[in-house]
């Protein structure tokens, strides 16, 4: 069986070890577009909800925020999932998570070891498949709404638009940098990409990149 796995770091340190790893284990690397998160939607979503978490406990200098992490990853984990409908924890383990205050009661009773895999190996195949076929359904209608939202780009040849940069130069804070650089001209259209003048030089962006300097329209 071959598994897929997508990731935005770089270097080639990080990228070798992840060859080899990817060659011995049968997985198959997918890299990601620069400045474009969508396809890495998920894991940036779970990243976003442990900060939060990570956000109601730290100290208030931020020094002690790595002693949280046990505790932040046991409550993600162990949290229903909005897509999958089940916890990270049971689909990796075949069974829900068991609290702390669990253990103060009396074990519950158990077959033979052979007969406890078997049932561990049909709730795993059965909670894979379900949620695989949740996800299937969700990815279906993601893309039928963003295929109604997405349209056309209503820039046009000659506006005066802005371009979204995320570099941050060495030494600068990127909550005090400028993330929209410009205004640039317009001197080509082709459906998600867009040709602009930056100097003497013509630069190809996606359009979703750009916004519509606002200024220079209210100029005219």
């Amino acid at each position: 069986m071959t598994h897929s796995v997508r990731h935005s770091t770089t270097g080639d340190v990080y990228s070798m070890t992840y060859i080899v790893r990817h060659s011995t284990l049968k997985v198959k690397k997918f890299q990601s577009t620069a400045f474009h998160p969508e396809s890495e939607r998920s894991i940036e979503r779970s990243h976003l909800v442990l900060s939060e978490y990570l956000g109601h406990y730290v100290s208030e200098d931020q020094t002690d925020w790595d002693s949280w992490v046990p505790f932040v990853t046991y409550m993600y984990n162990k949290t229903q999932h909005s897509a999958t409908r089940y916890t990270p924890f049971e689909l990796l383990f075949g069974r829900p998570s068991t609290r702390p205050s669990a253990l103060r009661q009396p074990p519950e009773p158990r077959y033979n070891y052979d007969d406890y895999a078997s049932e561990l190996k049909d709730r795993l195949r059965t909670a894979h498949q379900q949620a695989h076929k949740i996800l299937i359904e969700i990815k279906g209608k993601s893309k039928e709404y963003y295929e109604k939202t997405a349209g056309r780009s209503k820039l046009k040849v000659g506006d005066k638009v802005l371009l979204f940069d995320e570099t941050v130069r060495r030494g600068r804070s990127r909550k005090l940098s400028a993330q929209w650089l410009g205004p640039y001209t317009v001197t080509e259209i082709d459906k998600v990409n867009a040709t602009i003048a930056r100097g003497r030089k013509l630069v190809k962006v996606k359009v979703n990149r750009l916004k519509t300097n606002l200024i220079d329209g209210l100029k005219k």
